[in-house]
């Protein structure tokens, strides 16, 4: 009885050994985790993650490095585009967030050398300020969200006034902000405006209203005394235009 109860135990040994390695052998094909999917959901506040945009930048010299994080997901069906959900800023070396702006929902481009983010003085003030395109438009209207800077608390506050102006440049030697528009085939137009105790101001409107292809009238206005003036309107002819043929009393 002891020689069989022997083999019995050892046949038991064999059996489990025989079964760990078997194991082992398919351990390289047990089933992965999936990848996560492109458009993954917004994370919360926190260290940057790669599905974020970040920018670097020193908006003033007396003021450390800011660093600003575009947290949102990227579309698969969307390429280039980041739909953003909030912006961390961080100051300095900072693990945790200064400031979050929250409740966006946005589709801005992004683009390989082209930062989602700018970071300009939109009001010219010696601070930078920051923006991000709302969505992609089919026409040359690009609507953009635009935050300044307040020396005071520290913190970008939302400009709604600057959010109505599409497409708009900012010009640091005239202290202007010009708008260049559409409506529709035949309308074209600039806007000009300063900043005057916090928000822009228009104070010239140039539009050209095309009458046949090549043709168009152009008519130059100025706010002066308080209220709109016509300074210019005369029929343009573009081949003319190009040579260098201008009325000598045309709007400078």
């Amino acid at each position: 009885m002891g020689s069989r109860q022997m083999n019995r135990q050892g046949l038991i040994v064999a059996v489990a050994a025989c079964c760990i390695g078997l194991a082992a052998c398919h351990g390289d094909d047990a089933p992965q985790a999936p990848a996560a999917p492109s458009d993954a959901p917004a994370k919360a506040a926190g260290a940057p993650s790669a599905n974020d945009a970040t920018v670097r930048h020193r908006i003033h010299p007396s003021l450390p490095e800011f660093t600003f994080t575009l947290v949102g997901s990227h579309p698969a069906e969307s390429d280039g585009v980041i739909r953003v959900r909030s912006i961390e800023i961080r100051r300095g070396a900072a693990a945790e967030p200064a400031q979050v702006i929250d409740g966006l929902d946005t589709e801005t481009p992004v683009a390989a050398g082209a930062p989602a983010l700018e970071v300009l003085d939109m009001n010219f003030d010696g601070y930078q300020d920051i923006r991000i395109v709302q969505f992609r438009p089919a026409g040359p209207n690009v609507p953009y969200l635009n935050w300044l800077f307040d020396p005071v608390s520290g913190r970008f506050l939302e400009n709604r006034e600057l959010n109505e102006i599409p497409s708009a440049s900012f010009d640091p030697a005239t202290r202007e902000i010009r708008s260049s528009w559409r409506d529709g085939a035949t309308r074209y137009g600039t806007h000009s405006y300063v900043f005057a105790e916090g928000r822009p101001v228009l104070v010239r409107k140039e539009e050209r209203a095309y009458q046949a292809p090549g043709r168009y009238v152009l008519t130059v206005s100025r706010f002066l005394d308080g209220a709109w003036k016509t300074v210019e309107q005369r029929e343009v002819r573009e081949a003319e235009e190009a040579k260098g043929v201008k009325d000598p009393t045309a709007d400078k």
